[in-house]
């Protein structure tokens, strides 16, 4: 498990020698699943965010194969419509763990939402993960009726 978890860890970080371990971004149990965001820090930030999702068995505490998950995120606006992205996700080396990328473009606490399609038990949850301003980058208006 330990090898595993290094060689994810490796994949997400590869070309970023600023990088260190994995850190727990958010998790969420529904029902008998348990979701594991992993990040190289405690927060997305506004950019690019690059992550490692787990599913696990709440009562077994081990991976869980789910089938082809899905994230989105929303951000609410001030007097335009909510702002909406999709991750993009790939299986990783075992079943039950996923890398994905998102690329968020405002600061604030998103409402997640992720899905999942798995035979024995398919289903969803949504949740709250912060974003912080990506540091020395400055937030770019939208224009009216604009597309992040």
């Amino acid at each position: 498990m330990l090898a595993g978890f290094v060689a994810v860890a490796g994949l997400l970080i590869a070309g970023d020698p600023a990088v260190g371990e994995l850190q727990v971004i958010r998790t969420h149990n529904v029902r008998d699943i348990v979701i594991t965001i992993l990040g190289s820090a405690d927060a997305w930030t506004t950019g690019e965010n690059r992550f490692v999702m787990e599913f696990d068995s709440a009562t077994r505490k081990r991976l869980v194969d789910i089938g082809v998950p899905t994230l989105s995120a929303s951000l609410p606006s001030a007097g335009q419509s909510s702002l909406q992205v999709a991750a993009r996700l790939t299986r990783a080396d075992v079943p039950g763990r996923y890398i994905g990328a998102i690329t968020l473009p405002r600061p604030g606490n998103w409402s997640v939402t992720v899905a999942w399609t798995g035979a024995a038990s398919p289903g969803s949850a949504t949740f709250s993960v912060p974003a912080r301003q990506q540091p020395n980058v400055p937030i770019r208006p939208l224009r009216e009726g604009a597309r992040p």
